[in-house]
């Protein structure tokens, strides 16, 4: 057991809920939710939320115990990474002419095209 579960488990036990009972609330199995308890998973960050709104826990201490940052931590990151945007926007086709790499692999003529494609591609289905 580690400590994500073992701080489940007596969440759960303190509120004299079932493993069936928060269950239904959180919308999970009550199999998944025992081996969560057991350590046999690590659980999502949307199942951690889940399970700390049927608790009425606090998810930033289950999230920090099953290895997360706490949201508002992942909240302010993304917050302060919008108000740092390029102060110049940069054109793909221009950006293509450079020499780029993608996993350590420098992207040929031929990737690039490709790449460029898809690009308009997916554009035009937003539409």
């Amino acid at each position: 057991m580690n400590e994500f579960g073992k701080r489940l488990r007596k969440l759960r036990e303190q509120r004299q809920m079932t493993l069936r009972y928060l269950a239904d609330l959180a919308d999970l199995s009550y199999s998944f939710i025992a081996s969560l308890e057991k350590g046999r998973y690590n659980p999502s960050r949307e199942t951690i939320c889940a399970l700390a709104a049927a608790l009425e826990a606090d998810k930033n201490e289950l999230l920090i115990l099953a290895g997360y940052l706490p949201n508002g931590t992942v909240d302010q990151a993304i917050s302060s990474s919008k108000n740092n945007k390029p102060s110049k926007e940069l054109e793909l086709e221009n950006l293509l002419q450079e020499q780029i790499s993608f996993n350590g692999i420098r992207l040929s003529d031929t990737d690039k095209n490709a790449l460029l494609a898809f690009m308009q591609t997916m554009y035009n289905l937003k539409k």
